[in-house]
């Protein structure tokens, strides 16, 4: 199993970016990444250590008022929202792309319930106002994108604890990414890419039958789901259930027939049952999709993996070669393979032998 342990160090499992305009468009693509955090992080820690702060915060909130819908704010509660606000409008701006713009509609939709319900409007207090020049509105900052009013209360606070799960794991904090993940399965259990994502961090932990459970419930909720079957079949790899994986990695291929790691995760698999060809076939096609799509990280792996096949071929090749001979000993001349040998020869050992 030399391939395997080989590649098993560089296996890369996809994770699903938060997006929140194409997670509403079934007809977008969703943006995907490789599951390792990066190193070092895009963000500096004290960027992860606020994050894990609001997460906290957020949890604690959601238990103490049941929901994340119209809530009757205290003075403290609401100047800790508003405080968050701040900073995401001062970091995400109008970026619908960052990804923690699904966090910052979030705390605009928790804001806007309350004020809605709870806080008289300058109309209601000075009539007078009603006849004269509209009050300007709020910062176009502070208003939702439109793909918010689509969503449910507890779905638009899955969408957050998600956002907030994917940059945590991105910057190390395994553990706190599980508990946002956690979050957002429980107020959005049919939401698939969090069980996806959540998989990849569980098998990371080394926790892979839990893993496997998540990935798949996320292929139940969508059959269609590529990155799943992939990681999955990922998992079965490390598992060294290889017939498995290359059932899952050719589903992977059949519905995105450019999926350069699932072409190079199923030649290791098919190399592992000594499909040498077939393997070989597949690394190929890795190559090739990696560098028309300029991943050339993966490319420079996919060549090393091409170059150790390569290797253990011939060294397969040199020990299949018959052991050079012909030399004389004795009376008798030793033939180019010891299969070769004269029975007489042979004789005379088994004659010792006795």
């Amino acid at each position: 199993m030399s391939t395997l342990r080989f590649a098993k160090n560089n296996l890369l499992l996809t994770d699903i970016a938060p997006n929140m305009s194409q997670l509403l468009d079934n007809s977008k693509p969703l943006q995907t990444r490789t599951s390792q955090p990066a190193v070092p992080p895009p963000y500096p820690e004290t960027a992860y250590q606020w994050l894990t702060e609001v997460l906290d915060g957020l949890i604690d909130f959601g238990k103490l008022h049941g929901h994340y819908g119209t809530i009757k704010l205290t003075e403290d509660e609401y100047q800790w929202l508003d405080d968050v606000l701040e900073k995401l409008i001062y970091s995400v701006g109008e970026n619908e792309n960052h990804p923690l713009d699904p966090l910052m509609t979030f705390i605009i939709r928790i804001i806007a319930n309350y004020e809605d319900a709870y806080v008289p409007k300058l109309t209601e207090r000075f009539p007078e106002l009603a006849e004269e020049t509209p009050v300007a509105k709020t910062h176009e900052n502070n208003k939702p994108p439109p793909y918010a009013s689509e969503l449910s209360d507890g779905e638009l606070a899955a969408h957050a604890f998600f956002a907030i799960g994917c940059l945590l794991w991105e910057g190390g904090k395994a553990e706190k990414a599980l508990s946002a993940y956690d979050t957002a399965i429980r107020l959005q259990p049919d939401y698939a890419e969090v069980y996806n994502n959540r998989g990849n961090i569980k098998n990371e932990l080394g926790a892979q039958d839990a893993a496997l459970a998540d990935y798949n419930a996320a292929i139940s909720l969508n059959p269609h789901f590529t990155e799943a079957y992939y990681n999955r079949a990922v998992q079965k790899v490390l598992c060294e259930n290889f017939d498995a994986a290359i059932v899952d990695f050719t589903e992977a291929i059949r519905l995105n027939s450019d999926y350069a790691e699932a072409y190079a995760h199923r030649g290791i698999a098919k190399t592992e049952l000594g499909n040498i060809d077939e393997a070989r076939s597949d690394l190929q096609a890795a190559l090739v999709l990696s560098e028309q799509q300029g991943n050339a990280n993966f490319k420079v792996l996919v060549e090393k993996w091409l170059q150790r096949r390569e290797q253990l071929d011939a060294k397969q090749k040199r020990d299949k070669q018959p052991r050079s001979g012909g030399q004389w000993k004795g009376k008798v001349k030793i033939a180019n393979d010891f299969d070769e040998l004269p029975e007489s020869f042979i004789a005379v050992f088994r004659g010792e032998d006795e």
